[in-house]
C-alpha cells in the first residue's frame, strides 16, 4: 500500500509538471533577453555579446569541421561512395556545382566557402543590425541581422517598405537560426564574393580570418555601402574587448 501510495504521487507530480515542462520547451528556443531593461551602455552590450558569442561560436565550430573534411577529402586520389554522396551534399548546400573536372575542383572551391565568419564581424552586424537586440525584427522574429525574405507572410513586414516592394523581414524559431542563415549569406551570397576572396587570401598567406580585413566584402549588405562598412568597423574597434568577453 506505502508504494502505491508513492506511485501515485510521483504520477500525480509528473502529471502537474508535464505542462510546464511542455512550456518549457515550446517557448525556450523563442526566448531572448529582453535588452531593452539595460539603462547602462556598457552592461547592455556586454549582455548582448555573451549571448550572442555563443550562438556564433557554435555555428562556426561546425564550419571548421566540415572544413576539415574537406581538407581530409582534397589529400585523397579517390573518393568512398558515402564520401562522394557527402561531397554532393554539401555542394547543393553551399551553390557549389559538381565539375566535370574531377572531385579536387569542388573541394577547392567548397574550401573557399566553408569557413568561418570572425566572431567581432557577425557581432558587429548583429548589434547593428538589430539596434542592440531591441528592434522589432528581433524581438518578434529572431532576426539579429536583418535578412529578406520574399514570400508574402514569411516574416514581417517593414513599417516603412518602399511602396511596391514586396520584401519582408525573415522570422526565425531560434536566434541560432538566424545566425546560421547570415552566415549562410555570407559563404554562398553572390553579392560576398569578394569577402570570401579576401578570406581565402588570408588562408593562403596561413593567417586566420580576420573581422577588419573582411568587412569590406560587406558594402553590398546595405544600401549605405562604403558608409556601412567603416560604420561596421568603428563598431568592432570600439568594441573589441567586450566582444572577446575582456
Amino acid at each position: 500500500m506505502q508504494f502505491l501510495r508513492l506511485l501515485s504521487v510521483f504520477c500525480l507530480s509528473i502529471f502537474l509538471l508535464f505542462p510546464a515542462y511542455a512550456d518549457y520547451k515550446k517557448n525556450k528556443p523563442a526566448n531572448t533577453p529582453d535588452f531593452s531593461k539595460y539603462r547602462d551602455v556598457k552592461q547592455k552590450k556586454a549582455a548582448f555579446f555573451n549571448f550572442m558569442r555563443d550562438i556564433i561560436n557554435v555555428e562556426n565550430k561546425l564550419l571548421l569541421t566540415r572544413r576539415e573534411k574537406i581538407k581530409t577529402l582534397l589529400k585523397k586520389t579517390s573518393l568512398s561512395t558515402s564520401e562522394q554522396e557527402w561531397l554532393k551534399k554539401m555542394a547543393k548546400k553551399y551553390n557549389v556545382k559538381m565539375n566535370e573536372t574531377g572531385n579536387q575542383t569542388t573541394l577547392k572551391k567548397l574550401l573557399a566557402r566553408v569557413d568561418i565568419i570572425p566572431l567581432e564581424l557577425a557581432l558587429a552586424q548583429a548589434a547593428n543590425e538589430s539596434s542592440w537586440g531591441t528592434s522589432r525584427f528581433a524581438v518578434k522574429g529572431r532576426n539579429f541581422f536583418g535578412q529578406w525574405c520574399f514570400k508574402k507572410g514569411c516574416g514581417l513586414v517593414p513599417s516603412r517598405r518602399d511602396k511596391g516592394a514586396r520584401h519582408e523581414v525573415a522570422v526565425f524559431k531560434t536566434v541560432n537560426d538566424s545566425v546560421a542563415a547570415y552566415i549562410h549569406n555570407l559563404n554562398t551570397g553572390r553579392v560576398y564574393a569578394r569577402l570570401r576572396k579576401i578570406r581565402q587570401q588570408l588562408r593562403i598567406r596561413n593567417k586566420q580570418p580576420e573581422a577588419l580585413a573582411m568587412a569590406a566584402g560587406l558594402n553590398k549588405y546595405s544600401s549605405r555601402g562604403k558608409a556601412y562598412v567603416k560604420e561596421i568597423r568603428a563598431m568592432i574597434r570600439y568594441n573589441r574587448k567586450l566582444m572577446l568577453g575582456s
